[in-house]
């Protein structure tokens, strides 16, 4: 009789979250996403449920981190592959190799950028910024959609110098899509055209001087922040649609003004940036954190990659010049990740970086590096193994945001 107590009780309590949306969303918001993906399985219900845009703003309440990254690999054929790894520290001896094909574009499918999970692509044709198709696709729940091109365009092809999606599911559910574009006004300036899936619409917003290299912004907290080589970092507030200079970190004298962006990119809200010097070995830098008032950069962790070096004698490039320090360590910083639930059994925060032939995650509070994967475990000669940059990454967050 116990026992038969015990199982109605039990199958009460299961009906009871079952059929009670409330709790339900409350249990579902603290899975992965792989797991949602396969509850939707479950019954209609959980199906209606989890692909609601209510449940999707629910589960974008809780700060996103990224659980893996795409790194670009090198052409074949013109056809675009990823290779798709995870940061967990249990090591994997061969990642996921993806090539995009949600939509059947002939020229392959190019990452551009990746946003809070969703990821903004192109056309990886080479025959004019004008014929190039643009997608807003959401990896997790593998929908897209493409951008409509802009109606009664005046200008020639190959004028757009610069696209970035702006994505926060924390202020909303909708995105929008900036282009940099020559301006109809003046050959001395740039134009902003901005695409917003809310209203389906696009507008023009301010024009800015050509000042700045637009190729590679980021977005981040409401804005986009390009970076300059000589000069202030500019900040797009994309609300307001309005320009804000912030100064670059103080570089030291010794330096004489000779650096090399070795990463620019975001975390959980936060905007990184690193800077070396052409003139002072790359064993040692700062990480640098902008400040939450936008009014300048901090100093947030100290790295100090002695060990490593040690660890990894291919990092060490003998054929290097003495002027080329910066290069005298081979060494990428692929992506920086902060804030809990990231990277499952690494220590938090770390960095992810790519050394001759591998992938490893180097932690800053102890120091510590864990290997992600060997592309090349019998490589000798680093100029033979894989090589990334630190635009070749593109962080993966779950999501569940329409596109």
């Amino acid at each position: 009789m116990g026992k038969l107590e015990f199982s109605n009780s039990y199958t009460e309590s299961t009906e009871l979250i079952g059929y009670n949306d409330d709790i339900l969303i409350n249990v579902l918001n603290r899975l992965p996403g792989k797991s949602l993906m396969r509850f939707r399985n479950v019954s209609k219900h959980w199906l209606s449920l989890i692909s609601s845009p209510y449940f999707s703003r629910c589960l974008n309440q809780i700060p996103i981190f990224p659980s893996a990254i795409f790194l670009r690999m090198q052409p074949s054929l013109n056809k675009l592959k990823y290779h798709f790894l995870s940061l967990d520290r249990n090591p994997a001896r061969e990642p996921s190799v993806r090539s995009f094909t949600f939509v059947d574009d002939p020229a392959g499918i190019r990452i551009l950028q990746s946003c809070n999970g969703l990821l903004l692509c192109c056309s990886n044709n080479r025959l004019g910024e004008y014929n190039r198709n643009y997608y807003i696709y959401n990896p997790t729940t593998h929908q897209y959609t493409t951008l409509p091109k802009p109606d009664n365009r005046t200008q020639s092809p190959n004028t757009i110098f610069g696209v970035i999606l702006a994505f926060d599911p924390l202020k909303s559910a909708h995105y929008k899509v900036i282009f940099v574009r020559s301006s109809e006004t003046s050959p001395h300036l740039y134009q902003l055209e901005i695409y917003s899936s809310e209203t389906h619409q696009w507008s023009f917003s301010s024009e800015i001087s050509k000042v700045n290299n637009f190729s590679q912004g980021v977005y981040c907290c409401g804005g986009i922040h390009w970076r300059n080589n000589s000069g202030p970092l500019l900040r797009f507030d994309v609300h307001q649609e309005r320009f804000q200079e912030i100064p670059m970190p103080k570089i030291p004298d010794d330096w004489d003004q000779q650096t090399k962006c070795r990463y620019f990119g975001e975390c959980g809200g936060r905007l990184h940036l690193i800077l070396t010097s052409c003139k002072h070995s790359t064993t040692q830098f700062d990480v640098y954190e902008m400040k939450n008032d936008f009014s300048g950069w901090f100093v947030k962790y100290r790295v100090d990659l002695n060990a490593l070096i040690s660890a990894n004698p291919k990092m060490t490039q003998s054929n290097c010049h003495a002027s080329d320090h910066w290069d005298y360590h081979a060494f990428t910083v692929l992506a920086i990740v902060v804030g809990e639930g990231s990277g499952q059994g690494s220590s938090l925060p770390f960095m992810v970086l790519h050394v001759p032939g591998k992938v490893i995650t180097y932690s800053f509070k102890d120091k510590t590096s864990t290997l992600l994967h060997d592309f090349a475990p019998d490589c000798t000669d680093i100029e033979g193994c894989t090589t990334f940059e630190y635009d070749d990454a593109y962080p993966y967050i779950t999501t569940l945001a329409i596109v």
